[in-house]
């Protein structure tokens, strides 16, 4: 009786192992001490891009893993089968099925037989790459950061800093240049925190939509008022092709998004030229465009320039008084509604920036 307890009781173990082992979230994988694949799970097939059957029969870990980890996973299974370490756990990479770099933390342990000798290894393999991605960009936003806010407090404290010191004391002329400049980079440094700040609340999806219906004449014609002295400035002229579509939008969003476009469109223009923007009803979307005569943008950089403190030229930021996140701000705007947003160019020509919006049905 007690033998078929025990009996029972190793069943009841090896099928809750089974059932823990098939349905785990992360990647499982019985591996033998040399190296062959015994038993994977699901999760591991879709971590890897392979079926069962092919990493049992046709591949080992070892074939997947990058080049550049092989050794470093080399030595992990040889350390814990010569005993050296009971457990181990290391980051490296895999390579997907379609080559894709898969980046895990893989954890594993060994499994030995009554007289003590290695019967396989369990390992769990948990996929971090979105995670690693995240933190790249992560690091990349707060290095670009520090470097777009120390620009312009440098100028600042460099400028008062001579005031202060009373160095111009007796150059007037001189002393009213370093207060400009002052005052310059203060509204530079004002609109660069209100753009980093009015992004993290767009990509986290803390700003609401306040949507209703809106004239697409009206809200040009708002965006065009706000931009008329800059235009004057640049002697620029904006002209509007007449076209009157009723939209389901957030009224105030989608002005800052035309502000943003013809902005840049009167900054990157020669003078005496002309900024053209049109509206065009195309049954369940409105398409917006947005044209100068500028310098234009190379093709390579045409979806670069909608990313974070992405410019055409470096010094852009600089002469050009913007801060390196408008567009970025727009894609974000332009997408919550629902609409995409991309640009067109040619070199010495101009560029031509479109999006859409959503016509919902009535």
């Amino acid at each position: 009786m007690r033998v078929q307890e025990r009996t029972r009781e190793l069943q009841e173990s090896e099928e809750r192992f089974r059932s823990a082992f098939d349905n785990a979230v992360n990647g499982m994988a019985l591996i033998s001490p040399d190296g062959r694949l015994l038993k994977v799970n699901r999760a591991l097939c879709e971590i890897l891009g392979y079926s069962e059957q092919e990493l049992r029969e046709d591949l080992s870990l070892d074939e997947v893993c990058h080049p550049d980890d092989l050794e470093r996973h080399l030595n992990a299974r040889h350390q814990i089968l010569a005993g050296e370490i009971y457990q181990i756990q290391i980051e490296k990479r895999y390579l997907h099925k379609h080559g894709d770099i898969v980046w895990v933390i893989c954890s594993a342990s060994l499994v030995r037989d009554t007289q003590g000798e290695p019967l396989y290894l369990v390992m769990q393999i948990q996929d971090i790459t979105e995670r690693r991605a995240i933190d790249k960009m992560k690091n990349e936003f707060i290095s670009l950061v520090s470097h777009e806010l120390r620009t312009p407090l440098s100028s600042i404290r460099g400028s008062l800093g001579l005031l202060a010191a009373g160095v111009l004391d007796n150059e007037p002329k001189a002393a009213k240049q370093m207060l400009e400049i002052a005052a310059s980079e203060s509204e530079r440094l004002v609109r660069l925190v209100n753009d980093i700040l009015d992004l993290e609340r767009l990509e986290a999806n803390k700003i609401s939509l306040n949507q209703q219906w809106c004239d697409t004449a009206n809200l040009i014609q708002q965006a065009m008022d706000i931009l008329r002295p800059l235009a004057e400035e640049n002697n620029i002229t904006i002209s509007l092709l007449p076209s009157r579509v009723q939209i389901w939008v957030d009224r105030d969003r989608i002005i800052q998004t035309l502000v943003n476009l013809l902005s840049n469109a009167i900054k990157f223009s020669p003078a005496e030229t002309v900024v053209t923007i049109s509206v065009q009803d195309q049954a369940d979307r409105v398409l917006f465009k947005v044209k100068d005569q500028g310098r234009g943008i190379p093709a390579d950089k045409l979806e670069n320039i909608f990313g974070r403190f992405q410019q055409v030229d470096v010094s852009d930021s600089r002469q050009k008084g913007g801060t390196g996140l408008g567009l970025a701000i727009c894609r974000k705007i332009v997408q919550q509604h629902g609409g995409r947003i991309w640009a067109e160019s040619i070199l010495g020509k101009g560029s031509t920036f479109y999006f859409t919006l959503p016509i919902p049905l009535e």
